[in-house]
């Protein structure tokens, strides 16, 4: 019988991989070690590769979150899997000027995929982090007119709530449609995967900022 491939849904993180990063904690990726978990549900053995691949014996088990078998120094977290997903708010936007330059308006945020909350309420939800705005002009603009709209359109953006919660069906619905990087969706709302090199959610969430600043992905 031919063993599984090392697959790594986990990270081991001790107190050594971390660092300050601009007031917060954040982990270095060198330090930290990618763990893979033996079994199909929230519960099993966590192989290190060395383990997996030599046959040795694991000393951390995971039982429905809860992890067993860590030292003092050391604690488990899901490898991030991040995604970008953008949906139509056009029908949210007052501002005139804004509407009748723009013909789509597309809220873009970016969530770990492996992270479900429960926010005053049984349904599973996502924590969603609000990037910013991204839109289809409605018609050719003359260069003031496009400045004066991607001001109006900042000055929006920094009204919006930073963290929203939306239905883990809800998103695992719009994400049925893709989209590509630097592209609107066809329909009202789309996504994508994002790789990223950080290896716990908070930090991928800076890594993607930096990059959507750069490039608006």
């Amino acid at each position: 019988m031919t063993k599984a491939p090392f697959s790594p849904t986990a990270v081991l993180i001790t107190t050594d991989a971390e660092f300050n990063d601009g007031g917060r904690t954040a982990v270095d990726p060198k330090f930290a070690a990618l763990l893979h978990l033996d079994s199909g549900d929230n519960s099993g053995w966590l192989f290190t590769r060395d383990e997996w691949e030599n046959d040795r014996e694991p000393r951390i088990y995971r039982r429905y979150g809860e992890h067993e078998g860590l030292r003092e120094d050391e604690r488990v977290e899901l490898l991030p899997d991040m995604w970008i997903v953008k949906i139509d708010e056009r029908e949210y936007w007052l501002d005139s000027v804004v509407l009748d330059r723009t013909s789509r308006i597309f809220g873009v945020y970016v969530f770990d995929r492996r992270k479900h909350v429960h926010c005053c309420s049984f349904e599973a939800t996502y924590e969603l982090t609000f990037l910013g705005s991204q839109w289809d002009y409605s018609r050719e603009l003359t260069d003031d007119e496009t400045e004066d709209l991607d001001e109006r359109i900042r000055e929006g953006d920094g009204q919006c709530e930073a963290i929203s919660y939306w239905g883990v069906h809800d998103i695992d619905r719009m994400l049925a449609e893709t989209c590509r990087e630097g592209f609107l969706p066809v329909g009202d709302a789309a996504g994508f995967n994002v790789e990223v090199t950080s290896v716990v959610t908070d930090d991928a969430i800076a890594e993607i900022e930096e990059a959507y600043r750069q490039s608006e992905l």
